[in-house]
């Protein structure tokens, strides 16, 4: 006996009949006619070898070998429907997935604390785990289901094309000083984003930035004394020198509020940061997952820059 010989509808026909008991009762369960139901239960006993179904007086009665195939015959469709079906919606309250988040410490000091305090309203029982991003895209890991979603500003990654992508923030950088540092004009110009020194916060490593890519297309350039991949470190200091630390305005906010720093605005055509959400297609329409994607959305257009 071949499977693929069989007429898998054949099966959707065997069920309707063993639960029906009637060729006209499983017709019309499948909404077909009777005669096309008779005609499925002869293929079916040409195929098993067995008449399935005898008629009585009491009815048409299975035979022992369609007694054993029924209960196989219905977990094998049920499997195929769940299967075939849209995903089951996703329960926020009631969940405990665990989301993985590939990550800069921007997202981890802006974005993260509100988002922890909506989850536990929302859905307690989710938690989140941060990958701090490096200096490439986690493809392998996105495509695998390992990593949920990136959220990293565009001079940090490479997004190719097939993969799922969306700017949700558009960030201003702005520039940190101690908050004792007196400078002419409560701003940086751009002959103070030459003439300072510089400490640059690069939490992949890199050697430049955005900003540096804008002061070279003015034929200018900046002097970077100091190389810190964390915030803390860079504040720190800056908060006992006479150095400059650019980064986005909402970190500066931030650090301003627990260091002795100042946070400054940088000339109007210094370009701003996009915080993009990456993805991956395969995963794109798991409810879990377009659920987390719309409660951070929403906590960015929230706080708007």
């Amino acid at each position: 006996m071949k499977l693929h010989q069989l007429d898998l509808n054949l099966l959707l026909a065997f069920d309707a009949l063993m639960t029906q008991g009637s060729v006209t009762r499983a017709s019309e369960a499948l909404f077909i006619s009777q005669p096309a139901m008779s005609h499925s239960l002869g293929r079916l006993r040409t195929f098993f070898g067995d008449p399935l179904l005898v008629r009585t007086p009491q009815g048409m009665l299975p035979t022992p070998r369609a007694q054993r195939l029924h209960l196989g015959v219905q977990q094998v469709l049920r499997l195929l429907e769940q299967q075939l079906s849209d995903e089951e919606e996703f329960e926020p309250r009631h969940s405990k997935r665990r989301f993985v988040l590939c990550t800069t410490d921007y997202v981890e000091c802006v974005l993260i604390p509100p988002l922890i305090s909506r989850l536990k309203k929302l859905a307690p029982g989710v938690t989140i785990e941060i990958r701090i991003l490096r200096d490439s895209l986690p493809e392998a890991e996105l495509a695998s289901g390992e990593i949920d979603l990136v959220l990293g500003f565009d001079e940090y990654m490479q997004v190719p094309g097939y993969l799922g992508k969306e700017t949700w923030l558009t960030e201003p950088l702005a520039g940190l000083v101690r908050a004792t540092r007196e400078l002419p004009e409560e701003r940086i110009t751009l002959a103070q984003l030459t003439q300072m020194p510089h400490v640059f916060h690069s939490p992949l490593g890199t050697s430049e930035a955005s900003l540096d890519k804008f002061l070279q297309s003015q034929g200018l350039s900046r002097t970077i004394s100091v190389n810190s991949q964390s915030y803390m470190s860079a504040a720190a200091i800056v908060s006992q020198s006479d150095h400059l630390l650019v980064l986005p305005r909402k970190v500066a906010e931030l650090l301003a509020e627990h260091w002795p720093l100042k946070s400054l605005p940088l000339p109007a055509d210094v370009p701003d940061y996009h915080l993009n959400c990456v993805w991956h297609p395969v995963h794109a329409q798991q409810p879990a997952l377009v659920w987390l994607k719309e409660l951070m959305k929403e906590l960015v257009n929230q706080h708007p820059s």
